[in-house]
């Protein structure tokens, strides 16, 4: 005899918080399809789970689909307007797309509302540097020194950053935000962030 059992016909069987805890397991062992499937389950279920909306936004991400996160991000911001986490997020899959202005608007109007937030001080910087606007990214940068402790992980990423630019290696945009020859040296994965 074969049991034949869909998938959503299991998953159908646990609520959101246990879909959203398994999902977070998965995530934390990098198997986002498995995250996906969960989330998407939920979303379909719970349009409006903001839990979900914010985890969908971070796998779509890490999956490279930039418009489905924005949209993840979107829809969670206007549930949680003040999460600080989710508005960089939604920046950092603006300038993952290429769309840097609507990234830099956005981390703009994060920093006006958190001065000294360390990883929108460093991507804004980043951003400054690929648009030849060194000056501004240098300030940028000296706020995140002055203001970060020197363990936190944006405080060595901005130093390195300031040496390159002192060394005049090209600052070149690049999907995973690394800058050119220095990219092993600078964050890969803003998504998985959370300071």
């Amino acid at each position: 005899m074969t049991i034949e059992v869909s998938i959503s016909s299991v998953l159908g069987e646990l609520d959101s918080d246990e879909l959203l805890a398994l999902a977070r397991l998965d995530m934390d062992q990098n198997r986002m399809d498995q995250a996906l499937i969960k989330l998407k389950h939920i979303l379909n279920t719970d349009k409006g789970n903001s839990d979900a909306l914010s985890m969908g936004g971070k796998v779509y991400a890490q999956l490279g689909l930039f418009d489905k996160a924005k949209n993840c991000f979107k829809q969670y911001l206007e549930i949680n307007p003040d999460s600080i986490i989710d508005q960089f997020q939604y920046g950092m899959v603006h300038f993952d797309n290429g769309d840097k202005d609507t990234a830099l608007s956005i981390w703009n109007e994060l920093l006006a509302k958190q001065p000294t937030h360390p990883p929108s001080l460093f991507y804004k910087g980043l951003l400054l540097a690929q648009t030849n606007q060194t000056a501004d990214a240098r300030a940028t940068l000296s706020i995140l020194l002055q203001s970060a402790p020197a363990d936190n992980l944006y405080f060595g990423r901005a130093k390195e950053l300031l040496q390159a630019m002192d060394k005049g290696v090209a600052i070149e945009a690049s999907g995973d935000g690394g800058s050119g020859a220095e990219s092993k040296s600078l964050p890969k994965d803003a998504y998985k962030v959370i300071n």
